[in-house]
């Protein structure tokens, strides 16, 4: 619940990731901030018998690589000269390789389906639980880490813990005691939420309550012949993080980032992800069932719901004209539409029955003076207002009730709420009656309300000072690269590639976690950052002032300089992002773990993997988006025209090039939405060529210098069982093993459906294709036309 229900604004941030399908509420509300990922689901094409050989054979190639490694240290020293790495961390990366291969990659060309050939047996490995829509490589790396923080969580506080200097063991008594605080902070804030025979008890008792405080907020707007005026009740449900009709929030001023302003905007879809899936009659049919089960099972105290089934059917007509009413979701990333720049009384009066100037005077800092909002997509505000205008009161009272009902709905325990869960469910591909294991959902609520302080034990115990420094290596090495391809682009003019040249220079590189805004490693700071925040017995009050100090804290930020110290994810969040605003590239610790990277391995394993996730989000300083910001993080035309039109042409053929990609969906093959995921194409690809470019000059330096063995000891060297994959060949096979994933197919209609990133098989497929470092590597034919721009 910690993120806006209602916050649609254009994302300042373009992550690796869209951010996982949360289990309930935002999932279907077609609000969540970040537009959701991923994914793709093929079936295997070869038969079970060849996969259980290959697995056994596999399993006596690392038994007999075990024994080598253990028993015959002088057939190690032999196996070092004939350039195979047999530690243990490359016998363990060479089985993960090894059990990912298509069982019959010999007989597959790399060159038309890498993504079988890389994955085929990735997908035999690996099975989805009943509550998941689609699993892949990053999502086991989560499981990896929600693992460990249930172990942090559920153990002693590790006093005698003494890995880095700000290790408990090392701080002293009185500090101590308050890191001491803040673990028992950390467990009260986990107990609560796995009390289930309380919350279970409670029911959803707290959902009622708010219902009826809101319904109190009518007051005589639920006269026939008083004006349309909803501005009390909006301004209640955004003090809860809600938002109504459109979304208000705070954010940089694109155009003068050290500012923070305004937003005010549409919402891209009521009530279910996308305003498409009202297209669809068979999910429109099954969401109207559920929510009149939900209406019919609510009974409050002062709102009058009426008949459920007559209630919901008027609510799903409601929310469908005001979804398709929105902007495009490609038009909702597009700062060029969304930045307009009006004052406050301009933009309230697009508005006129939601007293915006009202409640933001309620919940603007008092020192601050209202003036101006960054407003995107003004007519379709316009659009909205005069919707519900035309809307009976009693069915706006309905949709503002369902608002509260859907947010919090994974806040409580109850067959109330069930049929809600189960749409969800079904919509996303899972069993309809499945639950995550309780654990995990109280893993996630620990990271949404005290998720600094959470940082800081999961780095203490999982983090290391040498991974920080090879990753901060590996993104140094990555814009030393994109600086040297510059040159190589004969499309970009020599000014636009010299400003260019400066804005990679000024980019912000962020790794593992933050020292500042607030200091993870200091106690003090963090039991200072979260005292407004209460933890109590109440799983459903902790909820709520989270959410109030989130809200608080957000709009606190008017008046203000711009923090550029402060991070958008937590260390323990598997994700990476790129800030246009702060011209910043961010790599929480969590996402710097093998498959995707490893201290302990050669380096075109990290350099294809995690180096690619680098190029990846420095490529978004140059995307579709990111290019509209210059070396200052400024919102600003600084490209010349005939760049733009050569970029614009480059742009369109990848645009077609991933329209023609098809996936299976829920009701059959759908193709990708080349425009949608546009921006995450090309920074797929650029960070693709970075990765290659960086890893050859870093080798090449290291021969050089000679240094090959100096660096990790298994500098230049083959994994065992892989020794007939060159080193180059190698590195896009770590590549691939980042993307390996497995979908059912409704969750995949889903992805393509809400994501502005291409399902995974498809950043596979679509980015080898035309990466020529690939088809040298495999030599592979010259595809026409070839697609590329970094």
């Amino acid at each position: 619940m910690s993120s806006d229900a209602g916050n649609n604004r254009t994302s300042e941030s373009t992550p690796l990731l869209g951010a996982p399908q949360p289990e309930i509420a935002n999932a279907a509300n077609g609000d969540v901030e970040e537009g959701r990922l991923r994914r793709s689901y093929k079936s295997l094409q070869s038969s079970w018998t060849a996969t259980c050989i290959q697995r056994v054979l596999l399993v006596a190639l690392i038994v007999a690589l075990v024994l080598v490694l253990t028993l015959y240290t002088t057939h190690n020293d032999n196996a070092e000269l004939a350039g195979i790495c047999m530690t243990p961390a490359c016998i363990h990366a060479a089985s993960g390789y090894l059990t990912n291969l298509s069982p019959n990659y010999k007989e597959i060309d790399p060159c038309t389906d890498f993504e079988e050939y890389v994955c085929g047996g990735w997908r035999g490995e690996h099975d989805m639980r009943a509550d998941q829509g689609m699993t892949d490589a990053l999502g086991l790396m989560n499981d990896r880490v929600t693992s460990t923080i249930r172990n942090i969580l559920e153990g002693e506080y590790p006093d005698s813990s003494d890995h880095s200097a700000f290790s408990p063991s090392q701080l002293s008594a009185l500090v101590a005691s308050t890191d001491r605080q803040n673990f028992d902070e950390l467990q009260a804030a986990y107990n609560a939420c796995m009390d289930v025979d309380a919350i279970t008890k409670e029911g959803i008792k707290p959902i009622v309550a708010l219902i009826d405080e809101l319904a109190a907020t009518f007051g005589k707007s639920g006269s026939s012949s008083a004006a349309v005026d909803y501005s009390d009740s909006v301004l209640y449900l955004k003090k809860h993080g809600i938002s109504a009709f459109f979304s208000s929030y705070v954010s940089d001023d694109d155009k003068d980032p050290e500012t923070q302003i305004i937003g005010v905007g549409p919402i891209s879809s009521f009530g279910l992800p996308s305003k498409l899936y009202f297209e669809d009659k068979d999910v429109v049919a099954q969401y109207l069932d559920a929510m009149t089960k939900v209406l019919s099972a609510i009974n409050p105290s002062v709102a009058s719901i009426g008949p459920a089934d007559k209630a919901a059917k008027a609510l799903v007509d409601f929310e469908a004209r005001l979804s398709l009413a929105a902007p495009d979701k490609e038009d909702m990333d597009d700062v060029t539409k969304t930045y307009n720049l009006m004052s406050v009384k301009d933009t309230a009066k697009l508005l006129p029955h939601f007293g915006l100037e009202k409640s933001l005077k309620h919940l603007v800092p008092a020192d601050y003076t209202l003036n101006v909002t960054v407003t995107a997509f003004p007519e379709v505000l316009a659009n909205v207002s005069q919707i519900v205008a035309d809307t009976p009161r009693e069915v706006v009272h309905n949709f503002l009730y369902w608002r509260l009902i859907v947010y919090y709905s994974s806040a409580v325990l109850g067959p109330e709420i069930r049929p809600w869960r189960q749409f969800l469910n079904v919509l996303q591909g899972k069993d309809a009656n499945a639950d995550p294991e309780r654990w995990r959902t109280c893993v996630s609520h620990v990271g949404g309300t005290l998720g600094w302080i959470l940082s800081r034990f999961f780095v203490e115990a999982s983090f290391s000072a040498a991974a920080k420094d090879f990753g901060n290596q590996i993104i140094s090495d990555i814009k030393t690269a994109y600086l040297a391809n510059f040159d190589n682009l004969a499309w970009m003019d020599d000014e636009t590639r010299r400003v260019a040249a400066e804005k990679v220079h000024n980019i912000d590189q962020k790794v593992g976690y933050p020292s500042e805004s607030p200091n993870i490693m200091d106690p003090e700071d963090l039991r200072k950052y979260y005292a407004p925040v209460s933890v109590g017995s109440s799983y459903f009050d902790n909820i709520l002032s989270s959410d109030d100090f989130d809200n608080k804290e957000m709009w606190s930020k008017l008046g203000k300089p711009t923090d550029m110290k402060e991070w958008g994810m937590i260390a323990s969040t598997v994700n990476a992002y790129y800030n246009p605003p702060h011209n910043e590239i961010v790599f929480p610790a969590a996402i710097m773990q093998f498959p995707l990277f490893s201290v302990d391995l050669p380096s075109y394993v990290s350099y294809g993997a995690f180096g690619a996730v680098a190029g990846h989000e420095l490529s978004h300083a140059f995307d579709n988006n990111g290019r509209h910001y210059d070396l200052h993080g400024r919102y600003n035309n600084w490209w010349t025209n005939a760049t733009i039109e050569a970029f614009t042409e480059k742009a369109e053929c990848i645009v077609e090039e991933f329209n023609n990609f098809t996936v299976i969906g829920k009701d059959g093959p759908i193709h990708v939405k080349g425009r949608q995921t546009l921006g995450e194409n090309i920074a797929d690809s650029g960070g693709l060529t970075a990765a290659r470019m960086a890893w050859d000059l870093r080798r090449a330096s290291l021969k050089k210098n000679n240094k090959n063995k100096k660096s990790n000891g298994v500098e230049g060297l083959s994994l065992p069982g892989l020794a007939d994959f060159t080193h180059e060949q190698l590195f896009y096979i770590s590549y691939g093993n980042a993307w390996c994933s497995k979908f059912r197919p409704a969750m995949l209609t889903n992805r393509v459906t809400t994501d502005e990133h291409s399902p995974d098989p498809i950043r596979i497929k679509g980015t080898v294709l035309n990466s020529r470092g690939f088809r040298e590597a495999f030599q592979c034919p010259v595809k026409e036309p070839t697609c590329e721009l970094w």
